[in-house]
This record gives C-alpha cells, structure tokens and sequence, in this order.
C-alpha cells in the first residue's frame, strides 16, 4: 500500500523543512509532498489512480505534522470500531488514544493537493479537500455514523488541506453539521493556530463511552 511507502518521504521533508522550528512553513511543506508523491507515482498519467494517491498521502501529511509538533498526541490508524460500522474498508482514519488505548476522538482525513506540475506545466487540481460537496457529505455521514453508533459525546474532527469557501454548500452544509453537532471540529492542517485549538482540545476531551479499536495500523 502506498502509506508504507510515502511516509519516509513525508518524515523526510518534515525534516527538511523543519516543521517544527518553522510552523510557519506547513503550507510549502506539504506542496512538496504532494509534489514529489506525484512524480513517484507518475500521476501525471493517471488520472483515476491520482485521488487515492493524493488521499494517502494527506492522511501520511497529518501523521506527521502530529507527530511533530504534538508528540504527547497518540495517533493510531484504520481504527476499526464495529459499534459505529467503522470497519472493513470503511475504518476510521484516525484516533486520538489514550495510554490504555481507549478512544478519545475519531478523525476523519479528507486533503490533497490543490495543482499537479505535469510536464514542466502547472495544473490546477479542482475541489481539493473539503471545497468538493461530495466529499463533505461522506464525511457528515461517518460523523452520523459515530455519534449514533458511540455516543454524542465522541468527539468527530475533520482534518483537511482546504477548507471550503465562505457561502458555498459545502460550507453550508459544515456549518449545519457544526450546529447540530454531528461535527465537533473543522481544522486545517496547515494553519498552526487550528492545530494549536486541535491539540489542547484532544488533549482535555474524555467522551462518555469508552471504546477501543478492534483492529489498527500504527501511524
């Protein structure tokens, strides 16, 4: 699976970046990723392979700038939870556990890039992250599917590479997720500010019902 093989590339240029002295420097960061995934997988020729390529690596993205800049944050992933039919291919992308394993948040990774350089020519991708509807309908159904299936209290955070813009449906749509709070939290992942709300919100959260995975991938 190409996770295995990008995350070396995503620690790599996190390093090269120094995410973690230069937080300003998240954005370019993650250009470069997705720019030097893109010519790994030759993306440029595929069209249909690309947004499963661009999704992995996003998730790969989060990992790391996690583990970063937030260390004392237990990441685990493909977080099985059969009680909210989290499972098979449809496991949770992430959880924030504690020491004993137990579940104190479920996030939902939704980015990719937003342009591809193709023979020396810069393409613009359209609809990255959460700026696509569909996109943002699927991940109102997983939150559906967490707050019925665990608890109301469990909290449901969508991470993304861009979030939509004001008075689009998709922002419509977040935002009366927000309100009936099926969505706890919208956080773009290079704007160190939501990260720094993201992290101390993990951080204190204990949700009502405790569960752990059933099945997982280390990060």
């Amino acid at each position: 699976m190409p996770y295995e093989e990008i995350i070396p590339v995503v620690r790599r240029l996190a390093r090269e970046y120094d995410i973690r002295g230069n937080r300003d420097r998240l954005r370019s960061f993650m250009d470069a990723v997705f720019d030097e995934v893109s010519r790994m997988y030759g993306l440029c020729r595929s069209f249909q392979r690309r947004a499963v390529v661009f999704g992995v690596t996003f998730e790969a993205v989060f990992a790391v700038v996690v583990q970063e800049l937030f260390p004392d944050i237990k990441l685990l992933r493909e977080c099985e939870i059969r009680e909210a039919c989290l499972m098979e291919d449809g496991r949770a992308d992430f959880v924030v556990v504690d020491q004993d394993y137990t579940v104190r948040a479920i996030i939902e990774a939704k980015g990719s890039a937003d342009y591809i350089v193709c023979d020396g020519r810069r393409e613009e991708v359209r609809r990255p992250g959460l700026t696509r509807t569909d996109t943002v309908k699927k991940a109102v159904a997983n939150a559906a599917q967490v707050k019925y299936g665990i608890s109301m209290d469990m909290p449901y955070i969508i991470v993304t590479s861009h979030k939509p813009l004001p008075g689009t449906n998709s922002d419509c749509i977040l935002k009366i997720s927000m309100h009936g709070k099926l969505i706890d939290m919208v956080v773009d992942v290079t704007n160190i500010d939501d990260l720094n709300v993201f992290a101390d919100y993990v951080r204190k959260v204990r949700p009502s019902t405790k569960v752990k995975c059933s099945r997982f991938s280390r990060p």
